[in-house]
């Protein structure tokens, strides 16, 4: 059960079979019974900063794991848990309480209006929101007074998980990898699936490997992390956390990439992620791709899209796609038409080019299959 600080029902759940009088009475009248309240606080409940054990046998009810939730100075409710009949809590549960304490914290803070978190705090979960001059301001604040520095120093962060993860489970995440990298990771809030983090750039695959094992420790299904840095002009940290939302959703898209990767080299990827058109119309921009994404020998698509990528450096072609310069010469000369037309003319030759790479990003996708 959660209390506020008078003893008043906020949330409950089924805890077991086995509840007690005190239980029933509790969700009954929505308030915990007065002689159970007055004991209660006599045990401190109302006063101390950490968990406590409360024995409320003489009242013919279970012992009491009891967590209090404060905010700065202030407290604003408790956890009650039946500790009689139920094993000792395991590290997991300890952390799903402390993220539980978190969410609530920032739940009642908002249902009495309460303005108790820590300026810092305050500062960095403003960053994202909804109003732009809030944002700005935020933003100034930040750098001005809690180390954050326009530059590329400056990093966001976007964790993508799965979108049925349990609140607790997010929650838990964001604090522990708070706690672990502190300089390089400072959660400022939750665009869609993925939670953001605001911190020192780092050693990215340090900071990798810290975020794939706190999210295996969390129990969350981890699915891609993106990167973007705060150039040194911008004023609004809303764009930048877009930006690794995106990469954040290319890594998701193409495995191929890593478990992560920084906006900066993915560009390409981001340009052709934001084509929100129908697959069906790449014929339109280059039929010379549309040809070879259909034909039946994918060798064929492979080599034409090598040929670009190394800007026509046939060594370089060969090379990569181990044959012979002859045997290169030879499929060029065997291509469609279509294709043959295309290589030869700059402007479809770009076209080409881009369009296999968005057909690339399509087929991750699923759209083109």
């Amino acid at each position: 059960m959660m209390q506020d600080t008078d003893f008043r029902l906020v949330a409950a759940s089924a805890q077991g079979d086995d509840i007690d009088e005190l239980q029933v009475r509790t969700l009954l009248t929505r308030m915990t019974p007065e002689v159970e309240r007055d004991w209660a606080e006599q045990c401190g409940v109302t006063r101390t900063r950490h968990p406590l054990t409360v024995d409320f046998a003489e009242f013919g009810a279970h012992e009491r794991f009891i967590v209090p939730i404060w905010g700065g100075d202030e407290q604003l409710g408790t956890i009650w848990l039946i500790k009689t009949g139920f094993s000792p809590l395991k590290e997991d549960e300890f952390r799903a309480i402390d993220a539980t304490v978190t969410v609530a914290s920032s739940l009642l803070q908002a249902r009495s209006g309460g303005t108790a978190r820590n300026a810092r705090e305050s500062v960095f979960r403003s960053l994202l929101a909804s109003d732009p001059a809030s944002r700005r301001e935020a933003l100034a604040t930040a750098v001005r007074s809690h180390g954050v520095t326009r530059g590329p120093e400056t990093v966001v962060r976007a964790i993508t998980v799965a979108e049925d993860a349990p609140v607790i489970q997010r929650a838990a995440l964001g604090q522990a990898l708070e706690s672990t990298a502190r300089q390089a990771l400072f959660f400022i809030g939750e665009l869609g699936a993925a939670l953001l983090f605001i911190g020192r750039h780092g050693a990215p695959e340090n900071i990798d490997a810290l975020i794939t094992s706190e999210a295996d420790r969390a129990g969350v299904a981890l699915k891609g992390i993106g990167s973007a840095a705060l150039s040194p002009h911008e004023t609004d940290l809303l764009p930048v956390a877009g930006r690794a939302v995106a990469t954040a959703a290319v890594v998701e898209m193409l495995p191929e990439l890593g478990m992560s990767a920084h906006a900066d080299n993915v560009g390409p990827w981001l340009f052709l992620a934001d084509v929100l058109v129908d697959p069906a119309r790449l014929q339109w921009y280059s039929p010379a791709a549309h040809t070879l994404i259909h034909d039946p020998d994918p060798m064929r698509r492979q080599t034409v899209e090598v040929l670009l990528d190394t800007a026509n450096h046939v060594r370089d072609v060969c090379e990569t796609l181990h044959i012979h310069r002859t045997t290169l010469y030879y499929r060029l000369e065997n291509m469609p038409p279509v294709v043959k037309e295309a290589l030869d003319n700059g402007m479809q030759r770009s076209a080409l080019h881009l369009a296999l790479k968005l057909a690339t990003y399509w087929e991750s996708a699923g759209h083109i299959r």
